[in-house]
């Protein structure tokens, strides 16, 4: 039997909401798409370039984002 591919991520993590962001503006607790797989920012480091920076995962390598990219920032209740 044949599996339909899809290169669609999952539905985005509940409670969020997609924002496109710069590195200098991605925070600890946002969600980036990975692999096909939501993960969440546990950590991030500055890289070489203020426009750079090395965010840090639970159970994935580290990426480096030097670029703007879709991010899921969790929604805040007041």
């Amino acid at each position: 039997m044949y599996e339909r591919r899809t290169t669609e991520p999952a539905p985005r993590p509940l409670g969020t909401i997609a924002g496109q962001r710069q590195p200098s503006e991605v925070r600890i607790g946002d969600f980036v798409c990975l692999d096909g797989l939501y993960l969440r920012i546990r950590d991030m480091r500055s890289a070489d370039t203020a426009g750079h920076r090395v965010l840090i995962f639970d159970g994935h390598s580290p990426w480096v984002m030097r670029e703007s990219a879709t991010t899921y920032r969790p929604i805040e209740l007041f």
